[in-house]
């Protein structure tokens, strides 16, 4: 058990120093303006043996949010994935669609074909013009989810839950809706206890 953990660490380790010495070994990409995680997050998945799930997880995750642009997940799978979506997009618009180590990573990553399209005609011409980062991830407070249910129970988790998206998707920005749920909080607060009047300064 303790040389299946260390393997899984190794292989972990592996793929984030392959992911920084790309930065290298491509000269024409630029560094990727996110930070990418020295320690390498603890990524399981049931249905797979845990040296193929962290990258099964990664995959799955980067084909849901490249066809919703905003997702939300857990924040440190969140926190993973990013680089892989910004070195993604960096290779659409410094090599082209049309490269063949580009179309091989394009393949490998989407799960859904039908999203290279998407990336070809949508995502990589709307970020030529951008300046890097181009994703946001916000970390939402704790929250309290079911991760089985059965019968006659239900087991919990509590975990931060992050949010990740693509700049210049079609929904509100995050800080706007965060002002939108203060005000509602200030509001049902007030309803309840009145409006209270501002508290004097003595000078």
């Amino acid at each position: 058990m303790i040389s299946k953990l260390s393997n899984v660490r190794q292989l972990c380790i592996l793929q984030n120093v392959c992911l920084r010495r790309s930065l290298a070994t491509v000269p024409s990409l630029p560094r990727i303006k996110v930070p990418i995680g020295h320690i390498p997050q603890r990524l399981k998945s049931p249905k797979f043996d845990p040296l193929r799930g962290r990258l099964e997880i990664l995959r799955s995750s980067l084909t849901r949010l490249v066809r919703e642009e905003r997702i939300e997940i857990k924040y440190n799978r969140a926190e993973e994935l990013r680089p892989y979506m910004e070195r993604l997009i960096q290779l659409g618009i410094h090599r082209g669609m049309n490269d063949e180590y580009t179309n091989e990573m394009m393949n490998w990553w989407l799960m859904e074909k039908d999203l290279l399209d998407k990336m070809e005609h949508v995502i990589i011409p709307r970020f030529k013009e951008m300046e890097e980062p181009y994703t946001n991830l916000f970390r939402l407070p704790r929250t309290r989810y079911v991760t089985l249910k059965m019968p006659r129970n239900e087991r919990y988790q509590t975990a931060y839950i992050g949010v990740i998206e693509l700049k210049g998707n079609p929904f509100p920005e995050i800080g706007y809706l965060e002002n939108e749920r203060l005000d509602a909080i200030y509001e049902f607060v007030k309803s309840r206890i009145g409006e209270q009047p501002k508290p004097k300064v003595n000078v």
